[in-house]
């Protein structure tokens, strides 16, 4: 056997023999490789699902062109932010006779797709407007089985010019099944972690050729907080973190190593 083939296959045996350990799931929005699938279509909104997630999201799509001087052929307005770099809400202008009395906000709804109680750990979200003259707050009211979960919406600044992006911890939103975000101003979510009580799924470590005596070994961008071990045999105290630094490359993170004539055995550890 040479030496390709023996590095490959206990790559391989190693997956089976030290599986990854179990924790809650963590969700990161919003990365190229995603993939959202359309939900529904609303009069003031659509829906997308992603990751075992559902977004629904305000869209003005009775907006046209000519709105200032009467009805005309509603065409929506230009969304900037589009998935996956984010989800973009816009405030409602206009209905089916032409412009509202009074502006509905922006807002964007967060469920799972099995209906479970889950926490947001963070978010980031993009103001696509100025708020700086009157100031502006993201208002939060999470929900759990249809009831608010505080007296008033959680508050977090959102004052400034159009494009700056605001980052906040949100360890108070913590089990409840449906999460209200809102603002006055069109807003994107541009980042977003979730977490829920199912365990994660283990982390796959692929393997593959990268020259003729080099090995790529690869795994999610999504699986955060693991560190690549190997070891020349199954014992499990003789298992070192290798000290590579996966490089990101689309939606994976990759690290390369020469292929030897010693057998080694790589596993992913947290």
């Amino acid at each position: 056997m040479n030496k390709t083939t023996r590095t490959i296959l206990t790559a391989a045996l190693s997956l089976l023999l030290f599986p990854a350990s179990l924790r809650a799931a963590h969700t990161t929005f919003f990365f190229p490789f995603q993939v959202a699938t359309n939900v529904a279509s609303g009069a003031t909104s659509d829906t997308i699902s992603s990751s075992g997630y559902q977004f629904t999201y305000s869209l003005d799509k009775w907006w046209y062109a000519e709105i200032a001087i009467g009805p005309g052929v509603p065409t929506g307005r230009f969304q900037s932010v589009l998935w996956p770099d984010g989800v973009d809400a816009q405030t409602l202008t206009a209905g089916p006779s032409g412009l509202l009395a009074n502006q509905g906000p922006a807002t964007i709804t967060i469920k799972r797709l099995d209906g479970t109680p889950f926490d947001v750990s963070s978010f980031s979200a993009k103001i696509l407007g100025n708020t700086a003259g009157a100031g502006a707050s993201f208002e939060v009211m999470p929900t759990l089985n249809g009831v608010d979960g505080f007296p008033d919406p959680l508050m977090f600044d959102a004052t400034g010019i159009a494009g700056h992006i605001f980052s906040y911890d949100t360890p108070t939103l913590t089990g409840f099944d449906t999460y209200n975000l809102s603002l006055w101003m069109d807003f994107a979510l541009t980042g977003l972690v979730l977490v829920d009580a199912s365990p994660a799924p283990p982390a796959t470590l692929f393997i593959s050729w990268s020259s003729a005596n080099e090995i790529r070994l690869s795994w999610s961008i999504d699986a955060t907080g693991y560190a690549l071990q190997s070891s020349p045999d199954v014992a499990p105290a003789h298992f070192t973190n290798t000290g590579v630094v996966p490089t990101i490359q689309g939606g994976l993170q990759v690290v390369t190593l020469s292929a030897t004539n010693a057998c080694q055995l790589f596993r992913l550890v947290q």
